[in-house]
């Protein structure tokens, strides 16, 4: 059965392009272009997926065509695979400054030529499914962010008002929480798409010690509500090369898990210690401790042991730890049994990394 796939190839040999429709016209829509100059009026009423491309053709040869494709950006997701009799490392090179996505040499194999272009057909396709996710996380942050504004700003008005009644007032009560949760999700997913499309840490060499302790002073109002205790144990003159503003977010969100989690009446402990030029900052906590089989997916987006009764979980939140950690070119892992706690650990470098 045809897939949807449509593919151009581009060769001034008709007999080339002659192998290549046999090849694939019962798998995909082909079209044909015997030169670069016929190509690119054919390409944006054709709109390909996946461009087989001839480096040497008159006139116009594969690597000009391949940079005009690649100065549109309505096809930077389209796949070129360029085609070559000659196998030289610079040609390699020039073709892929050129744009392209891979490379194959005349006289090709059938079934080689064939995996290359299902694979990136393959990876066309998961890369569009993620751009659309990104475009649509995006798109709900920057919507929901003026309506919950005045939610909760309202909501925060009819709670406070003694005036009203008691039972209205709970509602309200209930109505500002929700609102924040709502947001706090809506910033967490804005933050994320953020980080994956790439954030440089700006760095600042600054006392351990000192941000963890403002962490610790304001988390303690939601402890204290379960009355757990925070316990920080930070080797003194510890310094960290890091973007703190990025980092806080990391130990704010592993700080808030541990109390979550965490039984009644119980402790929390931040420990840090240094070990062969990184600082190893642990967070600790007694509560139920993670399944085994759900430690290696814990750092996964949006990751949900129980989909369908799932309320209110760490979400975005690990996600977001994990991609800041390395983008300060450290780790972060968790020790676990089941009923015996959790152990968060960052690692980071002493030193910063020389660009």
């Amino acid at each position: 059965m045809r897939s949807n796939f449509k593919v151009l190839a581009i060769d001034d040999e008709p007999m080339t392009t002659r192998m290549l429709a046999r090849i694939f016209k019962n798998e995909y829509t082909l079209a044909t272009a015997n030169s670069g100059e016929d190509a690119l009026k054919i390409v944006p009423q054709f709109r390909p997926d996946l461009i087989l491309l001839d480096i040497l053709m008159p006139v116009m040869n594969g690597y000009d065509v391949c940079k005009k494709i690649r100065a549109d950006k309505r096809f930077n997701m389209t796949k070129i695979i360029l085609i070559s009799g000659k196998s030289s490392i610079e040609e390699r090179l020039e073709g892929y400054a050129a744009g392209a996505d891979d490379f194959i040499i005349k006289p090709f194999v059938k079934e080689e030529l064939e995996a290359k272009v299902k694979v990136f057909l393959q990876l066309k396709r998961a890369e569009e499914v993620d751009k659309i996710k990104g475009d649509l996380m995006t798109l709900f942050s920057h919507e929901t962010k003026t309506p919950l504004s005045g939610i909760i700003g309202l909501s925060e008005l009819l709670k406070d008002d003694t005036a009203m009644d008691e039972t209205v007032r709970e509602y309200a009560k209930l109505i500002h929480e929700c609102g924040n949760q709502l947001l706090g999700f809506v910033g967490k997913t804005t933050f994320l798409c953020e980080l994956k499309t790439g954030i440089e840490p700006h760095y600042e060499t600054d006392s351990l010690k000192k941000y963890l302790t403002a962490v610790v002073e304001l988390a303690k109002e939601k402890a204290a509500e379960k009355e757990i205790s925070i316990s920080l144990d930070i080797e003194e003159n510890t310094a960290v090369p890091a973007d703190w503003k990025m980092l806080k977010n990391v130990f704010d969100y592993l700080l808030d898990n541990a109390i979550k989690f965490s039984p009644n009446g119980d402790d929390v402990r931040i420990q840090s210690q240094k070990e062969n030029g990184h600082c190893l900052i642990r967070v600790t906590n007694q509560g139920e401790g993670i399944d085994p089989e759900w430690k290696d997916s814990i750092f996964d987006e949006f990751a949900i042991q129980d989909i369908e009764h799932h309320q209110k979980g760490q979400g975005l939140s690990l996600a977001i730890s994990k991609y800041i950690v390395e983008a300060h070119n450290g780790s972060i892992g968790v020790e676990s049994e089941k009923g015996n706690g959790a152990t968060f650990t960052i690692r980071l470098p002493l030193e910063q990394p020389q660009l």
